[in-house]
């Protein structure tokens, strides 16, 4: 059955006119997770037999179930408490269930499950993508939720206006918002879950899940792989958030100080294995030694095919498509390194959200994507060289700017974004690279492990940006007050130029620079009006020499972050080498709408 992006747009509507009145109906929360899963990857079908734990956490009883079954998905048993069926959408694929005992308040109950999933007739495209002949790759969302999910409503003003909704909705619930603090914004229905799974597949391909490897076996002509989520032998506590992949894999492994390290792959994209595990080395090292120690002893990186562009991390599993590092061409040294770079991304979100997750509100994405973004590029920072990052940051800067531009509805602070990719990823590089520049890097990661301490798993209320910036603030004190407040809270928008630089040699051998700036500063509403205002930190003023070449930048002969008055004005500084380039903010770690001007050539006279 095909159906157009109008026909899905149109059930998103529907769903939140029918079910949005049952946003605020108590619904038990999934604390254990048992599930035996079937591939076969050459009929293309699948089956899933799961039992789920469910607990009442809240002051009164359970008394109806929300259940939300993906397309395709609907279960063909299904067993649970004795119940009468109220409703079963399965256009919109919500049934609502009448418990005939209600659920106390922290009494629990089995939801046990049946699903079988085969594709029928065949398509003139490419059709699901998710199981495949060789490279099968699908996570926890095709099974049954509980409860209003709002990650279903459309977000477009012009949709919603089209379709008979308020053109006004909140991409997130608002920072603040008290309620929202019940959930994590990846689960509403589950907090931290015990986890098993037994998965079969054909017998010349490998089964993976997050967990640990407790038993392989051949039956048949099927090969059976039982993970489970163990740490020293005890039940290790996971976000609802899990996926099962399938291929013809070959493995390169290493053990790192106590944690085996493997990569499964194609065996004919070989190019970047070793650079994976050597950015998953490197990520280890450093978050081992400045964050808290690694929580698995396996971290596992899976190739799945190039039918989507991304990589995702669950707990010590990350998937990786091919299109994205497996076959990337890399030759050129010149370019950035985005395997190493993604890999110490995925691998810092074993932190950044596999151990403290924020709620399900504005600034949340800021806790997982900004904080593994800062991470990876302190892993750069540490394999490369700090003079090394301009590269990454203007790129970074430039997707920020583009974003910016187009964003639909309006744009916040990054203290507040809304799952917006252009804030929480490209303007949390800058932030937090800047920051640490500015405060230091050890003092910034201070913070962040006792961040990690203090709100590592927690149980709700879950955490949020401001508890995060609070923290800052307390730890760095007031002199850090007004950089904070602008890097956070504000959309801050520097221009800063470097106007002419000029160069004589002195008698004594070093040069006399002397460089015209100009700085200037301002703050943006959502809509992109702007109040100007004096620059009231400090700007990183640099002198450099030449270009060594093969893409590396000069080093810096002079860099020093100073004061500087709104507008024009002249700066003058000696060096010992001979200068090539002067730059103001020359590393372009400030949110500077024209960067290629920081930078110009030093005219010697």
């Amino acid at each position: 059955h095909y159906a157009n992006g109008t026909t899905q747009k149109r059930k998103q509507a529907d769903y939140e006119k029918q079910y949005a009145k049952f946003a605020g109906l108590p619904q038990p929360r999934i604390t254990a997770v048992k599930a035996d899963v079937d591939i076969h990857p050459y009929q293309r079908q699948l089956r899933i037999r799961a039992h789920y734990t469910l607990v009442n956490r809240h002051d009164v009883p359970v008394t109806e179930l929300l259940v939300n079954y993906a397309d395709g998905f609907a279960p063909k048993a299904l067993t649970f408490a004795p119940h009468d069926s109220v409703s079963f959408d399965r256009r919109l694929g919500v049934a609502i269930y009448k418990l005939r005992t209600p659920l106390a308040p922290g009494a629990s109950m089995p939801f046990d499950f049946d699903i079988d999933y085969a594709p029928r007739g065949f398509t003139n495209g490419s059709g699901e993508t998710f199981l495949v002949r060789n490279g099968t790759f699908f996570n926890s969302s095709k099974l049954p939720q509980f409860g209003y999910q709002t990650g279903r409503q459309l977000t477009d003003r012009n949709d919603r206006r089209k379709y008979g909704l308020k053109p006004d909705v909140p991409r997130m619930p608002p920072l603040g918002d008290e309620a929202a603090r019940a959930n994590t914004y990846v689960s509403s229905d589950a907090d931290w879950i015990s986890f098993d799974t037994t998965v079969s597949t054909a017998a010349d391909q490998i089964a993976l899940a997050p967990g640990t490897l407790q038993k392989e076996w051949t039956e048949g002509n099927r090969r059976y792989f039982h993970y489970t989520m163990l740490h020293d032998g005890r039940q290790q506590p996971m976000l609802n958030f899990y996926s099962w992949l399938s291929a013809r894999y070959a493995v390169k492994s290493t053990d790192w100080k106590g944690v085996k390290i493997s990569v499964y792959y194609n065996p004919a994209h070989t190019w970047n294995v070793d650079r994976m595990i050597e950015g998953a080395k490197d990520a280890l090292d450093y978050y081992d030694s400045h964050y808290t120690p690694y929580q698995f002893r396996q971290l596992r990186i899976l190739e799945f095919p190039g039918y989507a562009s991304f990589a995702q991390s669950f707990a010590n599993t990350i998937p990786y498509s091919e299109s994205i590092g497996f076959i990337a061409d890399l030759r050129d040294q010149s370019r950035i390194d985005y395997v190493y770079y993604v890999t110490a991304h995925e691998v810092a979100h074993q932190w950044w959200a596999h151990r403290v997750i924020g709620a399900n509100m504005q600034g949340s994405t800021m806790l997982s994507e900004s904080l593994a973004q800062y991470s990876a590029l302190m892993v750069m920072k540490h394999k490369y060289g700090a003079d090394q990052m301009r590269r990454f940051l203007k790129y970074e800067l430039d997707k920020y700017l583009a974003g910016r531009a187009t964003d639909k509805v309006a744009e916040e602070p990054l203290a507040k974004v809304e799952n917006e990719q252009y804030i929480h990823y490209n303007k949390g590089s800058l932030i937090f690279y800047a920051l640490q520049d500015y405060v230091g890097e050890d003092r910034l990661d201070a913070v962040l492990k006792q961040f990690l301490l203090d709100k590592g798993f927690q149980q709700p209320p879950y955490t949020t940006s401001k508890e995060f910036v609070d923290a800052l603030s307390a730890a760095l004190g007031p002199k850090w007050q007004p950089l904070l407040d602008d890097f956070f809270w504000k959309i801050t928008l520097f221009d800063d130029r470097m106007l002419a630089a000029t160069a004589k040699k002195l008698p004594d051998g070093r040069y006399e620079v002397t460089m015209k700036v100009h700085a200037g500063m301002a703050w943006a509403d959502g809509k992109g009006k702007e109040t100007a205002a004096a620059p009231n930190i400090p700007i990183a003023i640099g002198v450099f020499a030449a270009s060594p070449g093969g893409g590396r930048e000069g080093k810096p002969l002079y860099l020093e972050k100073r004061m500087l008055p709104d507008g024009d004005s002249t700066i003058t500084v000696t060096v010992d080498d001979k200068p090539a380039m002067a730059g103001i903010d020359p590393y372009n770690e400030l949110i500077d709408r024209v960067p290629d001007d920081n930078r110009k050539a030093v005219t010697l006279q």
